[in-house]
C-alpha cells in the first residue's frame, strides 16, 4: 500500500511516499523542507503532492506538538493543523495526525539491527513497557505499553516539564534559564538550543574563555550547537568540551527519569537528531552513569536495555505506519484484534 508520511518539526519537515506491507516499509520518494520558510503545512503539502501523479489515499503526519481530536499545534512554529481541514483542501487523501514522538514510537518495529546502537544490553522483560526520548529542535518523549496483546503508543509532552537540577552547577544552569526565559524546562536543556544555553551559562561562570577558533566558527556557521558539539567531541576547546560533557550527563539523567516514569523494562530508546551526531560522546561519556544513578532504583535501571536509534527516518517510518493502520481500519473494520506492533 502506498501512503504519504510526514515528519513535521519546528526546524524542518520531511515528506515521503512509502510502500508499506505489514512490518516492512520501502521509501519511494523523500523531500525535505525548511519549516520556517513556509507559512503553513499546506504550502509544503501542495508542493510535494503536485509532483505525484497518483496521490496516496492515506497519509500519516507526525507533528512536533500536542495532538487532540485530530487537531495539532506545532509548538515551535504555532502552525495550526487539522485533519478535517487537510482533507478538504486535499480531497484525494485522508489524513491522520499523531504527535511526532508517537510516530517515532510507531516506527520502532520497522528498524533493522544496523539502524540501532546498543549502549547497554540489560535484561529486557518480555512484553515490558518501552520508553523513547530524543533531543532535536526540542525534546520529545513517548511510551509503548502492552495492551491486549499489542503495543500501543502513549503520547507525552514530558519534554516541557520542569528541569530538575542534581547539583550546584545545575542549580546555576536552572537560574540562568529562569533569568533568560522565566522558566527552566527540560526542552530548554536537551535540544539544539539547550546545548547553546549550557555553553553560554558556563561561559558566563568563567569555566573557560571562548576560544578564537570557536568564535570564528560561530560567525561562519548557522548552527552554533553543531559548532559546540564538534569542538567538544574533538577535545579541541575546553569550554565546548565541558558544555558537551554536561549535556551528555543531563541527557542520561533525563533518559533514566523517562525509563522510571514508564517502568521501561522492555527498553529505553534514544532517538532524535542529536544523539547520532554525538554518539562517541554518549558512548564514552557519563550518559549511562547518569542514567543509572537513581537510588534506590539503580538495580532496576541496570537491567533496562538502552539503545540509540541511528535511523533519521524513524518518524517517517512511524507516520507511514499510522497511515497504514488507518487504511486497515477503513478497509477491514472488523480486524480489531490484528496486532499493530511487534518490537525488537
Amino acid at each position: 500500500m502506498r501512503v504519504l508520511a510526514a515528519d513535521v518539526g519546528g526546524t524542518k519537515a520531511a515528506l515521503a511516499v512509502v510502500e508499506v506491507a505489514g512490518s516492512s516499509a520501502r521509501f519511494e520518494r523523500i523531500a525535505r523542507y525548511s519549516s520556517a520558510q513556509h507559512r503553513n503545512l499546506d504550502e509544503i503539502l501542495q508542493d510535494f503532492l503536485s509532483r505525484e501523479r497518483r496521490p496516496p489515499r492515506f497519509a500519516g503526519l507526525g507533528v512536533a506538538g500536542p495532538v487532540r481530536n485530530g487537531y495539532a499545534l506545532v509548538t515551535k512554529l504555532s502552525w495550526k493543523i487539522a485533519e478535517t481541514g487537510l482533507s478538504r483542501r486535499f480531497p484525494k487523501t485522508r489524513f491522520r495526525l499523531v504527535n511526532d514522538f508517537v510516530a517515532n514510537a510507531m516506527g520502532l518495529p520497522y528498524l533493522k539491527p544496523r539502524q540501532v546502537r546498543s549502549l547497554s544490553r540489560g535484561r529486557p522483560e518480555r512484553g515490558g513497557p518501552i520508553a523513547l526520548l530524543g533531543a532535536g529542535t526540542g525534546l520529545g518523549q513517548a511510551g509503548l505499553l502492552r495492551v491486549g496483546g499489542r503495543y500501543e503508543p502513549v503520547p507525552s509532552e514530558g519534554g516541557h516539564k520542569d528541569f530538575a537540577p542534581r547539583n550546584e552547577r545545575e542549580e546555576r544552569l536552572a537560574a540562568f534559564l529562569r533569568a533568560r526565559f522565566g522558566r527552566a524546562e527540560w526542552d530548554r536543556v536537551l535540544s539544539g538550543e539547550g546545548l547553546v544555553h549550557i555553553y553560554d551559562c558556563l561561559l558566563g561562570e568563567g569555566v573557560a574563555p571562548e576560544g578564537a577558533a570557536v568564535a570564528e566558527a560561530f560567525r561562519e556557521e548557522s548552527d552554533p550547537a553543531a559548532v559546540i558539539s564538534r569542538f567538544g567531541e574533538r577535545g579541541a576547546d575546553p569550554l565546548c568540551r565541558e558544555a558537551l560533557f554536561l549535556f551528555v550527563s543531563l541527557y542520561g539523567s533525563e533518559a533514566g527519569n523517562v525509563a522510571l516514569q514508564y517502568r521501561a523494562t522492555g527498553g529505553l530508546y534514544v532517538a532524535g537528531g542529536i544523539a547520532p551526531r554525538i554518539l562517541p560522546a554518549i558512548e564514552r561519556g557519563p550518559f549511562l552513569e547518569s542514567f543509572r544513578n537513581k537510588p534506590p532504583l539503580a538495580a532496576l535501571l541496570e537491567q533496562i536495555p538502552v539503545r540509540v536509534v541511528l535511523e533519521e527516518r524513524l518518524g517517517l517510518y512511524g507516520a507511514a505506519g499510522a497511515a497504514y493502520w488507518m487504511a486497515m481500519e477503513a478497509t477491514r473494520p472488523s480486524s480489531k484484534t490484528t496486532e499493530r506492533f511487534r518490537t525488537r
